[in-house]
């Protein structure tokens, strides 16, 4: 049977270029135009509102479901369907979003339609275009990249051969490089120590997923990167760069002096040492390679500048902080929102809570098995390590329990059942799933054994589901622990989570 005559296909791309062009004919979309998105696992009809900046200038799109509007972050969209809903309501003359937007499409490395945004920039507002064309180059370096061969596939081990025979000597294989425009050579695949010996290999972890195995680097190796890392953020971030080396860390800041020493001997180890605590992580367990390193930067514009520079994620930089690991190797950057909180005490009670944030996903991920969690667990603990550190003084806490009571009490004064909040939050606003996995990881630690939680994390690093580890470490059936916790959410809601 002769094949039946397919259409000719159009891209996304070409697509979004048309669909754009004919919007600046024409002017601007007429908001609330429908479509349909998937959103937490399902697809469901909506009307998309507008897209924004949000807190921390965060890109955000508002959309009407069920004839309610939600507001939330990109991340929790698939990239195919933010740049569907951002074709309906694209603002031609809106340059600081198509900015953004330039910036989202080139994270996820939608480069035509990151391109459509950035050539409308240059020539909407003088002031982006420097900007604008800096990232339509590295566009241009990231399409010669792409063109680039795989790799060669990893070989099945072989095994081990007879003692009395002699190894034949391994070349050491050559790194693919690529040469910009400027003359900068990269090196393919990158690594934050990018001078390594061996770049790591995939392996399978407990939870039967593929993950990074990166060899520590030695003594020698990592003063190397050590030296050329201080020299990079004194020649391309700005200010005076230190490096102070505590038993733990690397800490790198720009701060001044006292500050960083403050920082270096009290915030980073006290943390470290609370973790341990309540984590019952050993000194000679399995945590990251190395020491960690931790940068911080004296304002939100290095810590940007950073995050697109030195560590090639320009999505980061619109965050308020992040932690970044490939498999054991893995680092911390945290900003003083100088350019916000000026010299108020906010400045640092955002420093240090979002050290203690990031800190923990760091170290809940690394310590033991390098296993995935679930969203709840990660998020959950990291809040309530940070809520530790603020205590009853934490106004971030306050609301975080005036939320909860609110989202309980929409839900007819019950919680929302565990099955619907296991892979929540989905994003950096979305406050219900934040309340939710802080909520349920109080009520495992202040009802049960303290050695009951970090028992429930090594099972599920071993190979465990969760509900097997939960089932075997708190010893009963799973409602009956979701049933204690809905009882127990009530009260703790009345007490203001205020717990001896």
């Amino acid at each position: 049977m002769l094949p039946m005559p397919q259409p000719a296909r159009v891209s996304p791309s070409m697509a979004f270029a048309a669909f754009v062009a004919l919007a600046i004919v024409l002017g601007t979309v007429r908001a609330g135009e429908k479509t349909t998105i998937t959103f937490a696992g399902k697809t469901v009809a909506c009307e998309v509102v507008k897209f924004q900046r949000g807190r921390n200038d965060e890109l955000q799109m508002a959309l009407k479901m069920s004839g309610v509007e939600q507001t939330l972050p990109l991340r929790v969209f698939s990239k195919e369907d933010v740049s569907k809903c951002y074709a309906l309501v694209m603002e031609p003359k809106n340059a600081d979003l198509r900015f953004g937007m330039g910036e989202y499409f080139y994270g996820k490395e939608l480069f035509s339609e990151s391109e459509v945004e950035l050539k409308a920039v240059a020539e909407l507002d003088p002031k982006l275009k420097p900007k604008a064309e800096s990232l339509m180059q590295k566009i241009a370096s990231a399409r010669q990249i792409s063109k680039l061969p795989d790799p060669p596939k990893v070989a099945d081990k072989k095994p081990d051969a007879p003692k009395d025979v002699a190894q034949p000597k391994k070349d050491k294989p050559a790194k693919r490089t690529i040469k910009l425009p400027d003359g900068t050579v990269i090196e393919l695949p990158g690594s934050e120590y990018s001078d390594e010996e061996e770049n790591g290999m995939m392996v399978v972890g407990g939870d039967g997923k593929p993950r990074m195995e990166v060899p520590p680097l030695t003594e020698a190796k990592m003063k190397e990167f050590l030296d050329k890392r201080l020299k990079e953020l004194n020649d391309k971030i700005g200010g005076e760069w230190r490096l102070i080396e505590t038993k733990h860390y690397y800490c790198f800041s720009n701060l001044p002096k006292p500050k960083h020493e403050e920082i270096s001997k009290d915030w980073n180890e006290k943390l470290y040492d609370l973790l341990c605590d309540v984590l019952k992580h050993k000194e000679n367990e399995k945590l990251w390679n190395n020491k960690l390193p931790i940068y911080y930067f004296d304002t939100f514009k290095q810590f940007q500048h950073f995050a697109v520079e030195l560590d090639l994620s320009p999505g980061a930089q619109n965050s308020g902080g992040y932690f970044m690991s490939r498999g054991r190797e893995v680092h911390i950057c945290i900003p003083f929102m100088r350019e916000r909180y000026g010299t108020s005490t906010h400045l640092e009670e955002h420093a240090r809570s979002t050290l203690y944030h990031e800190g923990t996903h760091a170290f809940l991920q690394l310590t033991g098995e390098d296993v995935s969690l679930t969203r709840w667990l990660h998020e959950g603990m990291a809040q309530f390590i940070e809520f530790w550190y603020q205590d009853q003084k934490s106004g971030e806490k306050r609301d975080r329990v005036q939320s909860l009571a609110m989202y309980v009490r929409q839900h007819g004064n019950t919680p929302l059942p565990w099955k619907d909040t296991e892979q929540r939050p989905m994003g950096g606003t979305d406050l219900e799933g934040y309340s939710y996995a802080w909520a349920k990881l109080e009520f495992f630690y202040r009802n049960f054994d303290h050695l009951c939680l970090p028992q429930m994390v090594k099972l599920i690093k071993s190979g465990k589901t969760e509900k097997e580890a939960m089932e075997t470490v708190f010893k009963m059936p799973l409602e009956r622990l979701e049933g204690g916790y809905k009882i127990w959410l009530k009260d703790a809601i009345k007490a203001n989570f205020k717990f001896n």
